[in-house]
C-alpha cells in the first residue's frame, strides 16, 4: 500500500457518496456482474460526433445556455448558493458549448436540477457532521491518518515509508501536507461522521434472518452451474475458405487423431507442437472452465455451441472425442474435469452480505436525514420558464 492509496484509505467517504452493491459470489465461484453506478449521465453524450466544436465553453457561453438558473440557485439555512458555483463546475470539466447545446434545453434542466439538489444535500451533510462535533479542520485530518496508518500492518506501514522516502517525504510531512487541502478536511470530517452515526447503528441492526433472507434472494447468483475443463488441438480453417484449404485442415487433424488412438498420452507433447490454437504452447490445449452454456465460469468469454455439444459428450478423463468442425477449424477434444452443479455455502459469504446489509440500511438512513433536513432547512429556487418553441 504506497503512500497515495494509504490516503485514499484512510480519507474514503464510505458510503456517503453512494454505495454500489455488493458482488453475491465466492472467490473461484459464479461471478456476477457488478451493477453499473448509478450516476447522471446527461452531459456524457457523445461527443465525438466529427462536425461538434470541442472547443471547452466560455463563461459567458455557459451563462447563455443557463439562462434559465436563477441566482442564486438554492439555500441552506439562509444561505445563498450562487449560481457561479454551478458555472464554475462546469467550467472545471471543459465541457465544450456544442455539447451543452446538443443536449436540448428539458434534459439540461433535469441535470441541472439534479446538480443542485446534491450541492444543497452536500452542504446539508456538512453541517450536520459539524453539529455532531466532527468539523473539518487540518488537526482532524492528521489524527484521522494517523490512526490508518496504526492499524496498517508493519509490512503495509514500511512500504508507506519508502515511497514517501523516495520523494523526499517523511510521514509527517506528508500528512501534514495533505491536510492543508480544504476539500480532503471536508472528506475527512464527512467519512468519521457518516461511519459513527449511520455504520456504527446499522452494524448492531443486521440480523441472521436478515442475511439469510438475502442470501435466499440471490441463491440463483451463488449457484455455481455444473462445468467442464477440456484441452483440445486444433488445425484451424475458417468457413470463407476454399475446399482445398479444408481439405488440407481435416488431413493434418486426422492425422493428429490416428496418432492419438495409438498413444493417447501425446495428447499435451502433439497440442503444443501441432495445435494451431495459442492455447497449445501456453497450456498444452487446456482451456478455461465453461458450463452448458459454453459460457466460462469466469464469466469472460463463450464457446463455440457445437464444440460445446461435443464437450459435453465425454464422460471419462483422458477422453477424446472425433474430430469435430467449429467455425475456427477441426478439434480434437480431451476432457480433464467434470464439476457438478454447487451452491455457494452461506458461511462463504456471510461477511461480504452483511457488509452489503450494513451499508445499505445505513445508506437509506443517511438519505431519510438528508431528506429530511432539505425539506426543513433548503430551499431550491424556481428556474425561470422554459423558452417557447421556435414558430415553424
Amino acid at each position: 500500500m504506497n503512500a497515495k492509496k494509504f490516503t485514499e484509505k484512510a480519507l474514503a467517504l464510505c458510503f456517503a457518496a453512494g454505495i454500489a452493491a455488493v458482488v453475491l459470489c465466492a472467490c473461484g465461484d459464479k461471478k456476477t456482474d457488478e451493477p453499473a453506478a448509478q450516476t447522471d449521465k446527461t452531459l456524457e453524450q457523445s461527443a465525438e460526433a466529427p462536425d461538434m466544436d470541442m472547443t471547452p465553453a466560455t463563461e459567458a457561453e455557459i451563462l447563455e445556455i443557463l439562462a434559465f438558473l436563477p441566482d442564486p440557485v438554492a439555500t441552506v439555512d439562509g444561505e445563498p448558493i450562487a449560481r457561479k458555483e454551478i458555472i464554475d463546475d462546469l467550467l472545471s470539466q471543459e465541457l465544450p458549448a456544442s455539447l451543452l447545446e446538443s443536449i436540448g434545453e428539458e434534459r439540461l434542466r433535469q441535470a441541472m436540477n439534479k446538480q443542485i439538489e446534491a450541492m444543497v444535500k452536500d452542504k446539508l451533510m456538512l453541517k450536520m457532521a459539524e453539529e455532531a462535533g466532527f468539523k473539518p479542520s487540518a488537526e482532524f485530518v492528521i489524527k484521522e491518518m494517523k490512526e490508518e496508518f496504526d492499524e496498517s500492518s508493519k509490512e503495509e506501514q514500511e512500504e508507506i515509508e519508502e515511497y514517501l522516502k523516495e520523494r523526499g517525504l517523511t510521514l509527517e510531512e506528508h500528512m501534514k501536507k495533505t491536510s492543508e487541502d480544504p476539500e480532503i478536511q471536508k472528506l475527512a470530517a464527512l467519512r468519521k461522521y457518516t461511519h459513527t452515526t449511520f455504520l456504527e447503528k446499522a452494524k448492531k441492526e443486521v440480523t441472521d434472518a436478515d442475511v439469510q433472507k438475502e442470501y435466499d434472494a440471490h441463491i440463483e447468483e451463488l449457484t455455481r452451474p455444473e462445468g467442464i475443463t477440456v484441452a483440445h488441438i486444433l488445425a484451424q480453417v475458417n468457413d470463407d475458405v476454399d475446399e482445398a484449404a479444408d481439405k488440407e485442415a481435416k488431413a493434418k487433424i486426422d492425422a493428429i487423431y490416428d496418432e492419438l488412438l495409438k498413444d493417447p498420452s501425446q495428447f499435451a507433447k502433439l497440442a503444443v507442437e501441432k495445435s494451431d490454437c495459442p492455447s497449445g504452447k501456453a497450456s498444452e490445449g487446456e482451456l478455461p472452465a465453461f458450463d452448458k452454456d459454453g459460457v466460462t465460469l469466469d464469466r469472460t468469454s463463450i464457446m463455440d455451441k457445437t464444440f460445446v455439444e461435443a464437450a459435453f459428450t465425454l464422460d471419462k478423463p483422458g477422453q477424446i472425442t472425433k474430430p469435430v468442425k467449429s467455425p475456427y477449424g477441426y478439434h480434437i477434444i480431451k476432457l480433464i474435469e467434470k464439476t457438478p452443479e454447487e451452491v455457494v455455502p452461506l458461511e462463504k459469504v456471510k461477511d461480504r452480505i452483511v457488509e452489503h446489509l450494513v451499508e445499505e440500511k445505513a445508506h437509506s438512513e443517511l438519505e431519510k436525514a438528508l431528506d429530511a433536513a432539505l425539506a426543513k432547512s433548503a430551499k431550491i429556487n424556481d428556474f425561470a420558464p422554459a423558452k417557447p418553441a421556435p414558430a415553424e
